[in-house]
């Protein structure tokens, strides 16, 4: 049998395959730290943007019902003339790749992160299962299973970092693909007073 042959054989056997370890919230730090720490490009690669689409359109409809109590009126009239179309993955890999510098960088710094509980009440709600609501409109219901799908397979992780300011408040989920899980959304988190 030839070279060939035998990574043809490994592969057909799974050999050549390696599950990735499960994931848990010190892994997520851990990683996010060192992407960050690496490029802007690795800190992107680690979000799904389809799903930050979805995430993001449906929190707006949420805080719109009150999760978030302040809504400025531009915020207000933005989130009423949404329909539960998710935004598209080009926008949000643009926003996001835009937030490396004022949150990622600014919260890692030079790193030692660690992983915890959001310390604000908007972090710590990031996490919870999304509940039926009266009088929102039929798109959201699949934006809102597909939310709570990913929050039973991760949830929300709050970031601090010695070599950094501020913190952060990150949902993931587990996934099949090599890292484990991807990246849902990312948000500031200040402590609320």
């Amino acid at each position: 049998m030839g070279a060939r042959g035998l990574i043809v054989l490994v592969a057909a056997c799974g050999g050549a395959q390696h599950a990735a370890p499960a994931p848990t919230i010190d892994r997520v730090a851990s990683d996010f730290e060192r992407a960050v720490l690496t490029s802007k490009d690795a800190y992107v690669d680690l979000f799904d943007f389809s799903a930050v689409g979805e995430y993001e359109i449906l929190l707006h409809r949420y805080d719109l019902l009150g999760r978030f109590p302040d809504l400025d009126d531009a915020h207000l009239a933005q989130y009423k003339g949404e329909d539960g179309t998710p935004y598209p993955p080009t926008r949000e890999r643009r926003n996001v790749g835009n937030f490396y510098p004022i949150l990622a960088q600014r919260t890692v710094g030079t790193g030692g992160c660690t992983a915890g509980e959001p310390r604000s009440r908007y972090g710590k709600l990031l996490g919870k299962p999304f509940e039926p609501a009266s009088g929102v409109p039929v798109k959201y219901e699949k934006l809102r299973t597909d939310a709570n799908a990913w929050l039973a397979r991760g949830g929300v992780v709050g970031i601090r970092c010695t070599g950094g300011k501020g913190g952060l408040a990150i949902v993931w989920t587990a996934r099949d693909n090599a890292r484990g899980y991807d990246l849902i959304t990312i948000y500031d988190d200040v402590a609320d007073e």
